[in-house]
């Protein structure tokens, strides 16, 4: 297996699962919350590591306590963090991610303020021990001389970036690469409207390298030396429940592929069959067992505003599911009182005036807006609350 080195960027995700984006200037509950790290290469060494690469990334960190933090995290992941850039001011770079639970997509609020790699700490880097250099393209700045190391100390190992939004002159790198890909949302900003239209333009700047440009649902377009554009469409995915951290997979099953001697139209062949796997899932853990949760607990036909339905899960207890105007709530049937089953010793009794949930054993009564208990002997608890997503056709499926 290879060995890798990726130099990018290394953040700390706070993720926050909602059940519908919110509207500007509108107040929403989280149905959870969940702490990653995170950053493009960061993931997608990841997922190297779990494809049976070594895999080391070069990035800056602070000296703050969430620095330890995502140090630490990397260091889980199985990924060498030997040359980590260290300064004093600055702060560890966070993203705030709003994850839509009803189909998937993630919306990202990203705060930096911290220094990018350096030319002289890359300079120091003994690069000749890796098989594969990858660089985020970013720091344009000193992009340009790391560059010119690698292409000057490497002897055949390839050397790949990732494009994923528009910098001032990073058009003047990319004959540099062996290997460029491109997001969508780089082409959009450029005016193209597919990968097809772009690849062919970037052909004329980097007529030496390979050409990929992923675009979400519609597939990804592809172009290898000497030969013309083609596409891979999207394979259909149902439910997609989590897409941070798709195109980072992409990127690690593409990079994997070619490192073994695959052709480009079969790595991108495999990248593309990895990355519908992960969004079917949450998180990046474990990506090559990956199960897809595929099977609906409910449609919201059979739910009622004016009674709780509980669903049996066999070993992973039961969820109350009830309608609430035209969403859903759902919770952990499980009173905070005595940890026993709300309906326990009778049905789950509805008040649909006080919009309350009654426990048939202990007669405490739970907010179905948010599991508080407003009534009882658990006062001021609240019901655990379970993550789902609705799809189109109002199938609901646990997250």
């Amino acid at each position: 297996m290879a060995k890798f080195l990726a130099i990018g960027n290394a953040v700390l995700d706070t993720i926050f699962t909602v059940e519908q984006h919110p509207k500007e200037d509108q107040e929403i509950r989280a149905i959870s919350r969940e702490n990653r790290v995170g950053g493009n290469v960061n993931n997608m060494l990841y997922v190297l590591n779990q494809l049976g690469h070594e895999a080391a990334i070069c990035s800056t960190s602070a000296t703050d306590t969430e620095s330890k933090q995502l140090i630490t995290g990397m260091q889980e992941r199985g990924i060498d963090c030997t040359h980590i850039q260290k300064f004093i001011q600055g702060s560890t770079p966070n993203s705030i991610v709003t994850l839509n639970a009803h189909n998937g997509s993630r919306t990202i609020v990203h705060y930096r303020d911290l220094p990018e790699v350096s030319f002289d700490f890359f300079a120091k880097i003994e690069i000749e021990e890796y098989d594969w250099i990858h660089f985020e393209g970013r720091n344009v700045d000193n992009l340009q001389g790391m560059l010119n190391i690698s292409k000057t100390f490497l002897d055949n190992q390839p050397i790949s970036m990732e494009v994923e939004k528009p910098r001032e002159n990073i058009e003047s790198l990319f004959h540099q690469a062996n290997l460029i890909i491109f997001s969508h949302h780089y082409a959009g900003a450029k005016g193209f409207n597919n990968g097809e239209e772009l690849l062919n333009d970037i052909a004329k700047l980097a007529p030496n390298s390979q050409l990929v440009c992923t675009w979400g649902a519609k597939g990804v377009w592809y172009k290898a030396l000497n030969a013309k554009v083609e596409h891979l469409p999207a394979l259909p995915v149902n439910p997609v429940v989590d897409t941070l951290g798709a195109g980072d997979t992409f990127n690690a099953g593409l990079l994997s592929k070619l490192s073994e001697g695959a052709s480009l139209s079969e790595a991108c062949e495999f990248a593309n069959h990895l990355a519908a796997q992960k969004i079917q899932k949450m998180g990046l853990d474990d990506i090559l067992n990956a199960k897809p949760e595929n099977q609906p607990i409910a449609n919201i036909k059979q739910l009622s505003k004016a009674k709780a339905t509980v669903i049996d899960l066999n070993n992973r207890g039961g969820v109350i599911l009830i309608k609430q105007d035209e969403e859903v709530r759902a919770y952990e049937n499980n009173c905070p009182h005595q940890n026993v089953p709300l309906n326990e010793a009778y049905k789950i009794d509805v008040n649909p005036f006080d919009q309350t949930m009654k426990c048939s054993v202990h007669d405490a009564f739970f907010k179905i807006d948010d599991g508080e208990c407003v009534e009882g002997p658990c006062w001021g608890e609240h019901l655990t609350p379970v993550s789902i997503r609705m799809d189109d056709q109002g199938d609901i499926y646990l997250v």
